[in-house]
């Protein structure tokens, strides 16, 4: 089958838009939208307010436009608390290898890895790309060093993305892989498929995908000891379950954080229907109930 669709001025698709059943108050305020952002990103929240292209009856461009002002405003604040965790598991997965190993660049002996043949096609190739990086430590590193072959695991870590590290995590041998999630007290089978899914939030945030009302592409392992009880498992692929995710590890870094409360004042801002991205009714007191879980357990370990 060939794509025949041709290419529409903005003008043509403001008609399209009319022919549709959209409400339009303010075209110019359209046009300036439309001018620096695409139609096709905006059809993407266009949809929900459609059946077979026509907009449901009464549907306004200021409905479209407060859900998309929304789902902006709500990778902003979920790129802020995943920031600090990327940070954090970061620090982690250099500072106990390196020390465990008494390697500065354990991540180029195999020896800490599961399997060889993914080893050589992933790992090796990342490390050989590091002679490509601009990063300035990196660049000061070859020009100032000759061994080893690659710069300590402190530098290289500095130039992966939250990805990358989550597949080096993957591929380390069962005992490290514990080693590390054991920092966060979590199980290591649950702290790998977590990481995964909120790297690629943090990727969805980062390129300005939507979140709103999307069904996930990574399944969460749910069915934790202590925070089992906290998932809504009828809505498993929705975003509630992986800010439960966020909110579990995001207060053991900072158990007084406030991300939570910040996010309900923008659900109220905007009027949005929660239950589009699978929260439950209670889902307030599900976060706040982690936090407490966490603080109480920051509060036992200082006795």
């Amino acid at each position: 089958m060939e794509y025949k669709k041709l290419p529409k001025t903005i003008n043509e698709q403001i008609e399209l838009l009319k022919e549709r059943g959209l409400i339009i108050e303010d075209e110019a305020k359209l046009k300036r939208y439309l001018t620096n952002i695409s139609y096709y990103h905006f059809s993407i929240y266009f949809k929900h307010f459609q059946k077979n292209d026509i907009f449901i009856e009464k549907t306004s461009f200021e409905d479209v436009l407060n859900v998309y002002i929304f789902d902006q405003k709500l990778r902003l604040l979920l790129l802020d608390v995943l920031e600090r965790i990327e940070k954090s598991f970061k620090c982690r997965l250099t500072y106990e290898m390196a020390v465990l190993s008494g390697d500065s660049c354990w991540m180029a002996d195999k020896k800490y890895f599961r399997d060889e043949a993914e080893y050589n096609d992933r790992m090796i190739d990342l490390l050989e790309n590091l002679r490509y990086s601009k990063e300035i430590c990196i660049r000061h590193y070859y020009e100032t060093y000759d061994l080893p072959k690659y710069p300590p695991v402190w530098m290289v870590i500095e130039t992966l993305t939250f990805g990358q590290c989550v597949m080096i995590y993957g591929q380390l041998k069962p005992e490290y892989q514990k080693i590390i999630a054991d920092t966060y007290g979590i199980n290591k089978k649950f702290i790998s498929n977590w990481l995964h899914a909120l790297s690629i939030i943090r990727n969805f945030c980062a390129h300005h995908s939507r979140l709103w009302n999307r069904e996930m592409v990574i399944t969460l392992n749910q069915r934790h000891g202590i925070y089992g009880k906290f998932f809504d498992y009828s809505n498993g692929n929705r975003l509630f379950n992986y800010l439960l995710v966020m909110q579990i590890i995001n207060c053991k870094l900072n158990p007084t954080s406030k991300w939570s409360e910040r996010l309900e004042k923008i659900i109220v801002e905007h009027n949005i229907k929660i239950s589009h991205m699978g929260f439950p009714e209670d889902w307030k007191e599900r976060l706040q109930k982690i936090k407490e879980v966490e603080e109480e357990a920051s509060l036992f370990s200082k006795v």
